[in-house]
């Protein structure tokens, strides 16, 4: 058995609407409209002869106790940061619609007898958030023969959760459990979190799925110009003599030719890369933080590789850059989450949003996270003192 127990999410705003729907479910559930009561049959879905009202009251029941606590688990971890990124109007808006989608889905796709629970809702929940927030880091509860926890991408989770139940709505071997309205629910969540992000209603994040398309797009040209005979970090050199007959057809000879500059986006993006690794190969950091400054202008999404990464992010630091800083520390930790050293950085962001950017919920969220991993005690120390001074500041 896997179980979610928290995400990595760092949420700029509380997430009221979410304990808001967390505590009204579980206040149903105690008040006895429950699978124990048959009182509750009138409100729930009867999908031989749907009323309105039961499209939206059967989603906040539930059989038994197991069936609301594992619905209320996967609303708490992942409907929070989903709340942090839609606001509270929208986010409620949208787990309604989910819940009145997924059984409208559950009837249309041959669904019959009665339904009840918010696991419709909670998909859509999901399915937006795997399109969202996929990259985030999940930290999973797992109990086999042992109990232990882990991380993974939430992509991965989200994902197996999702080809799970489809796999079952299609094969018809859900049993009582209603996957069919699973299902609907994770494609209507899905569907609206492309359409968030297509349209521009929401700000992009360099972690969405659709950034992930992105760079799988990049990557794959980019390979195929090294195939074809472009080497990126030598300005004139020989290329491949020849390119291999049984793909092309023929045999062609290649030449050596230097390249004009282009001034597409492209190719200014790799000409950017390759003067910051020179740049951070001759100990150049000044240099190097400049040429960052003007990629992320062009890449919002990109990130250098790791030593690269913090070098720059220091030498930003050491100039008092700090909003830049800021930002190229947080990348590096979205991108080398292993990194030994990660709760150093994640104090130096912390000491950052506290004493110059004046963000106390971004600065505390990192100084927890501190005082949390750091080992050595003196620095443990000076985190719990920052972090006292920005919670009596945020409470001010």
């Amino acid at each position: 058995m896997f179980i979610p127990i928290r995400t990595e999410y760092r949420m700029a705003h509380r997430p009221w609407v979410n304990y808001a729907l967390v505590a009204i479910n579980v206040l149903v559930y105690i008040v006895g409209f429950n699978g124990y009561n048959k009182a509750i049959i009138p409100w729930m879905l009867d999908a031989d002869s749907p009323r309105l009202v039961q499209f939206f009251s059967s989603a906040f029941l539930h059989a038994d106790f197991m069936h609301i606590a594992g619905n209320m688990l996967f609303l708490w971890v992942f409907g929070g940061p989903l709340n942090d990124r839609l606001g509270h109007v929208a986010y409620l808006a949208f787990y309604l619609a989910g819940g009145v989608l997924s059984a409208l889905g559950y009837i249309l796709l041959g669904g019959s007898g009665r339904l009840l629970g918010a696991s419709g809702a909670i998909s859509a929940v999901t399915g937006a958030y795997l399109v969202l927030l996929p990259q985030v880091r999940l930290t999973v509860l797992m109990i086999l023969y042992f109990i232990t926890t882990f991380q993974m991408s939430s992509l991965y989770f989200v994902g197996f959760q999702f080809l799970f139940n489809v796999l079952m709505t299609a094969t018809g071997t859900g049993g009582n459990v209603a996957v069919a309205a699973h299902s609907t629910g994770y494609v209507f969540g899905i569907a609206v979190g492309f359409l968030l992000l297509g349209l521009k209603l929401i700000p992009r994040d360099q972690m969405d799925l659709l950034s992930m398309f992105t760079h799988a797009r990049r990557r794959g040209r980019y390979k195929r110009m090294v195939s074809q005979g472009f080497k990126p970090f030598q300005a004139d050199g020989p290329a491949r003599p020849q390119f291999e007959a049984s793909r092309y057809g023929r045999w062609v000879e290649a030449k050596s030719v230097r390249s004009e500059p282009s001034d597409t986006q492209q190719a200014r993006e790799i000409e950017l890369r390759q003067e910051i690794a020179a740049a951070c190969t001759r100990h150049d950091l000044p240099v190097a933080a400049e040429k960052y400054l003007q990629l992320v202008q062009i890449a919002e999404d990109t990130v250098l590789a790791r030593q690269a990464q913090l070098d720059v992010a220091n030498q930003l630091m050491a100039r008092e850059q700090y909003p830049a800083a800021a930002d190229a520390y947080e990348r590096f930790l979205r991108h080398y989450g292993n990194y030994e050293h990660t709760s150093d950085i994640h104090l130096m962001v912390g000491l950052i949003y506290g004493r110059y950017l004046h963000q106390y919920d971004r600065a505390e969220y990192y100084l927890s996270q501190a005082v949390a991993r750091l080992g050595d005690e003196r620095k443990a120390a000076m985190a719990q003192v920052e972090l006292d001074a920005v919670r009596q500041k945020r409470s001010q």
